[in-house]
C-alpha cells in the first residue's frame, strides 16, 4: 500500500520530463483541462498516458518486467517483438480510420490549392513489413502494405506515389533496418532512393559515394523502449560523396546556426546517434546545394527522412525541411518565401499511421 501511494506522489511532485533520450520522444505532458475534453473522453486518456510518461524510474520499471515476461517465455514487451537474430520488432498499430481520413482530406485539399507544385508522397515500410519472417510465430499483427496501399489509393491522381517496398523486399537480405533501432539504416535509405528515383524525374549516379562506418556502438530507442537486454549493438554508416563539387550548406532556422555537413559527428557521443542525419530532429531546415537547376523542395517528414535526404541533395537547388511535429508557422507563407516547386511527404508508416499534426500544419492551424 505505501508502494502504491508513495510512487504516484512522487511522480507528481517531481518536475515533468520533457524528453526521453532513451525512447528518443517528446513524453506527455500534464492535459490542459476543459468540459468538452472531460465529457468526451480525451482529457482522461491523455491523462493516462502522462501517468505512464512521468512514471517515477520509468526506465527501470520497464526493464523489470520485461525481465519478468522473459521468465514467463513472452516475447513482445511494450509494443516491440523480441525476433529471431536478436532482432527487436515495433508493431503497427495504426490510429482509428477517422483520423487517418482527416489527413489524407488535408493532403488532398493542400494539392488541390496547390497543383502547380509538383507532390510526392512516400510511406516507408518498417520492419515489421520487410522483415515479417523475423517476427516470433504466430505474432498476431496488421498487414503493413494494406495500410498503406488503402491510404494511398485514396490520394488526388494528381499526387506522384512513392512505393520503396519492391527495391526493400528484394535486398531484405541485407541490413535494412537497425537490429536495436525503428529506423532504416543508410543503405536501406539509399536503396529506397534508388527504387523511387525514376518517380521523381532524377537519375541517380549509383558509384556517387563513398561509404564510412562511423560508430559500432549504436543501442537505439528499441531497446529501452521494449527493456530487452541485447548483447550486440548496430553500427551506423554515412554515404559521402566521391565528388568535391558536390557540397551543402545546412541552415538550422530555429537557432540559426550553419553547418557545411548534413551530419553531425557529435551526436554520435550521446544516446541517440542515429541523430548524425541532420543533427536529429528540428522544426525547420532548409539545406542550399551547389546544383542551380530552379528546383527547390519542401520536404514534410518525420526522422526517417534524415538518412535519406542527403541524397537528394545533388538535385536540387534548395532544400527546405519542415517536420509538422514541431512546426507552428504559416506553411503558405513558407512556400512563398522558399520559391518551392516540389513537394515530398516522407515519412515510415509507423510514425504516419499514428501521428496527426500533419493536418495541423497543412490546414494552417
Amino acid at each position: 500500500m505505501s508502494i502504491l501511494l508513495i510512487i504516484p506522489l512522487v511522480s507528481l511532485v517531481l518536475p515533468d520530463v520533457q524528453f526521453s533520450p532513451d525512447e528518443n520522444r517528446i513524453l506527455t505532458q500534464f492535459p490542459k483541462f476543459s468540459v468538452d475534453n472531460f465529457i468526451d473522453g480525451r482529457y482522461m486518456k491523455k491523462a493516462e498516458k502522462y501517468t505512464a510518461d512521468q512514471l517515477v524510474g520509468r526506465t527501470s520499471w520497464i526493464k523489470t518486467k520485461t525481465n519478468i515476461d522473459r521468465l514467463l517465455q513472452k516475447n513482445i514487451s511494450n509494443g516491440i517483438y523480441l525476433g529471431t537474430e536478436g532482432t527487436l520488432i515495433e508493431n503497427f498499430n495504426p490510429l482509428p480510420t477517422e483520423d487517418l481520413n482527416r489527413t489524407q482530406a488535408a493532403i488532398n485539399a493542400f494539392y488541390e490549392n496547390h497543383p502547380d507544385l509538383k507532390t510526392y508522397f512516400m510511406v516507408a515500410p518498417n520492419a515489421i513489413s520487410i522483415y515479417s519472417d523475423k517476427l516470433p510465430a504466430n505474432a498476431p499483427v496488421i498487414n503493413q502494405k494494406s495500410s498503406i496501399l488503402a491510404f494511398t489509393s485514396g490520394l488526388n491522381s494528381g499526387i506522384t506515389i512513392l512505393d520503396p517496398s519492391s527495391i526493400l523486399e528484394v535486398n531484405k537480405a541485407s541490413a535494412l533496418y537497425y537490429k536495436t533501432d525503428h529506423h532504416w539504416t543508410t543503405l536501406g535509405a539509399w536503396l529506397a532512393f534508388q527504387g523511387v528515383a525514376e518517380a521523381m524525374e532524377i537519375k541517380p549516379n549509383l558509384d556517387a559515394y563513398t561509404v564510412y562506418p562511423v560508430t559500432y556502438d549504436f543501442s537505439g530507442a528499441l531497446v529501452s523502449k521494449s527493456g530487452y537486454s541485447l548483447k550486440n549493438k548496430d553500427s551506423i554508416e554515412v554515404y559521402l560523396p566521391k565528388s568535391e563539387d558536390d557540397y551543402s550548406v545546412v541552415t538550422y532556422v530555429e537557432n540559426q546556426k550553419k553547418s557545411p555537413s548534413l551530419y553531425n559527428s557529435e551526436q554520435l557521443t550521446g544516446k541517440d546517434k542515429y541523430g548524425v542525419f541532420l543533427d536529429g530532429n528540428h522544426p525547420l531546415v532548409t539545406i542550399k546545394n551547389h546544383v542551380n537547376n530552379n528546383r527547390n523542395l519542401l520536404i514534410i517528414k518525420d526522422s526517417y527522412a534524415n538518412a535519406f535526404i542527403p541524397f537528394l541533395t545533388p538535385y536540387f537547388s534548395e532544400i527546405t525541411v519542415l517536420d509538422p511535429r514541431y512546426y507552428f508557422d504559416s506553411l503558405e507563407n513558407l512556400i512563398l518565401e522558399s520559391e518551392i516547386t516540389d513537394i515530398l511527404y516522407l515519412y515510415n508508416a509507423n510514425t504516419f499511421f499514428r501521428d496527426t499534426s500533419l493536418e495541423s500544419v497543412l490546414n494552417d492551424v
